[in-house]
């Protein structure tokens, strides 16, 4: 078969142009023909995958039914046989124990009828959030009681208590609901350690982030992108683990709230679950309902210059990110911040950058705040130093006095109280 450049050199100058549109034309059309191959193979992925996750979900959800029939005929079971019993026995004591069971069985399918309802309620839209102003507080302090008696021996339930009164425009009863949940879910997976929960303020008071983090079981990478799916979970693979709804009903919950949820887990070392939510309230203990010439956090907030190069500078000696926050929030448009974690840093600090005022913590690490005051007080005598403190007891005052304290302010602190003091030192 002659070469190619053969033929096209027998050739006249007007038939080898021809040729070479013809080739054009036939490599313009096999590339539009691997293009559209390329799009009908994309399109014959997409079409399987969505295949195997219908007919994943289809498993999990006959999966799911199965187990919704096996947990609600369990507990009516024993209520109906022991129903049966208790009326045929005649010592006090069998009544009672039987009684106990009928009871625990009832409480359970209790719960899962509430769940279930709650589910399918909320994610229908059916339930509308009725937000009040919600001490965060007294929630968390509910939550703990909740949950007193329900933790086994091996496992500690903490609450990381913020030390910061915060007011918070929210539902109440969902938001207990969502911390319930969490709770409940670790408890099934955390045979000892422990299970903390709380909430900080973040984005200088924009937003407001709550978790939950136990020492469990942990999660498996393959399951962390499914765990919020409703009928998907490894709860619902076992009875003994529950039926899998808490989890996507805290997800629904908190998205109809405004805010978004996540997990972070490693398998054998716990997991932990934050949710964050729009803030709408107020921080340091003010009464909305009341009338006040002091303003609100929100309103303290966006009061001066935040580039105004003359602001006076407050050493703020805290290793609490949440009780920093909480100051910053308040003052950093007003003054200009410095933070120390410690005391050995306020020490330094202070040499550096020579405060106009010094906000003092006394419990801290390297070095405590009654330490540090003194050394600033040899360095700095007439700057202005007030403790802040959890520990408020007549000798800790007098401990603060005697170190070189102007002032000290008791934690938790409100807010229109740390303003008039830092006035009364700086805006002379």
């Amino acid at each position: 078969m002659p070469h190619l450049c053969t033929v096209f050199n027998g050739m006249e100058k007007d038939e080898r142009e021809i040729l070479l549109e013809k080739f054009a034309e036939a490599n313009r059309r096999l590339q539009i023909v691997n293009e559209q191959l390329a799009i009908a193979n994309k399109k014959l992925k997409e079409y399987e995958e969505k295949a195997q996750k219908a007919e994943n979900a289809s498993k999990m959800k006959s999966l799911f039914l199965a187990n919704m029939s096996h947990e609600i005929r369990t507990p009516l079971n024993a209520i109906e046989g022991f129903s049966r019993v208790i009326v045929e026995t005649d010592s006090p004591e069998d009544r009672m124990k039987f009684f106990e069971i009928i009871e625990s069985n009832n409480n359970r399918l209790q719960s899962l009828v509430n769940e279930i309802l709650d589910l399918s309620r909320v994610e229908s839209g059916e339930i509308v959030m009725k937000k009040s102003p919600t001490d965060l507080h007294d929630l968390c302090q509910g939550i703990k009681n909740l949950f007193k008696f329900r933790c086994p021996d091996t496992v500690r339930l903490e609450w990381e208590n913020p030390l910061m009164t915060v007011n918070f425009n929210t539902d109440a009863n969902r938001l207990t609901q969502v911390f319930s949940n969490l709770i409940s879910n670790s408890l099934k997976h955390t045979a000892s350690g422990r299970i903390s929960y709380g909430y900080q303020i973040i984005n200088d008071g924009q937003q407001i982030r709550f978790f939950e983090e136990d020492t469990g079981n942990g999660i498996a990478k393959e399951d962390m992108e499914h765990i919020f799916e409703t009928y998907v979970s490894r709860d619902a693979e076992t009875t003994k683990n529950g039926y899998g709804l808490g989890l996507p009903l805290c997800k629904i919950i908190v998205e109809k709230l405004g805010g978004s949820i996540t997990v972070q887990s490693e398998l054998g070392k716990g997991s932990r679950f934050e949710f964050t939510l729009p803030f709408e309230g107020t921080i340091g203990g003010i009464d909305t309902n009341k009338p006040s010439t002091t303003t609100n956090v929100r309103t303290i907030r966006i009061s001066g210059r935040s580039d105004d190069p003359n602001k006076q500078k407050i050493l703020v000696a805290e290793d609490e990110d949440s009780n920093y926050e909480l100051v910053k929030i308040v003052l950093q448009k007003r003054y200009k911040l410095l933070r120390a974690h410690n005391g050995i840093e306020a020490v330094t600090i202070n040499e550096d950058e020579h405060p106009d005022l010094v906000l003092m913590d006394i419990r801290m690490p390297e070095m405590n705040g009654l330490d540090a005051t003194r050394i600033i007080k040899e360095v700095s005598p007439s700057t202005p130093v007030i403790a802040l403190s959890a520990y408020a007891f007549e000798e800790n005052i007098r401990d603060a006095k005697d170190a070189g304290c102007d002032e000290f302010m008791a934690k938790p602190f409100k807010v229109e109280a740390l303003i008039e003091m830092v006035k009364k030192y700086l805006d002379k």
